[in-house]
Parts: C-alpha cells; sequence; structure tokens
C-alpha cells in the first residue's frame, strides 16, 4: 500500500509504502478494529490511535491511525521544523 507522508523539508508529500497486509486507516465505524501505525506497524485498536500529523489521505486530507509513540515524534518533527 502506498501512503502520503508530509516532508518538512520539501514542503511536499512523498510517496511512503507500507506492507500490504497492514491495515492503515483514517476512518472506522468500529472502534475495536485492529489496524497498523504506518510508522511502526504497531497493532492497535483504532479507538486507541492519534490522528497523524504526517500521513494523511489524498482525497480528503483526513490523517490516518498513529500509536501514541509515533504520534509524539510526529509532534516533536512538526515543532522542529516550525521554527
Amino acid at each position: 500500500m502506498i501512503l502520503r507522508k508530509w516532508n518538512y523539508k520539501k514542503h511536499k508529500y512523498d510517496l511512503y509504502e507500507v506492507p500490504d497486509n497492514w491495515n492503515c486507516k483514517t476512518y472506522s465505524d468500529d472502534m475495536k478494529e485492529m489496524v497498523n501505525c504506518p510508522h511502526c506497524g504497531k497493532e492497535l485498536e483504532f479507538g486507541n490511535c492519534y490522528i497523524s500529523l504526517e500521513f494523511h489521505a489524498p482525497f480528503c486530507g483526513f490523517g490516518y491511525a498513529v500509536c501514541s509513540d509515533c504520534y509524539e515524534k510526529e509532534w516533536k518533527r512538526r515543532n522542529k521544523y516550525k521554527k
């Protein structure tokens, strides 16, 4: 599966490949659905995820579900390039 990941240096999206068997999602009706974090692959319930600051769906701009550890790293990268 190919996702789009924001590149702070280039100010545009890079293509980012994740394994086809990963379940990466921007939305789910089932908060208990198991999904994968596109950064690290960790499997967790959709309802326990954060909305990515870097991975966005091309058609609507919604962020993909990410784990808390990777979300924290996204914030740090974002703040680094904000300055």
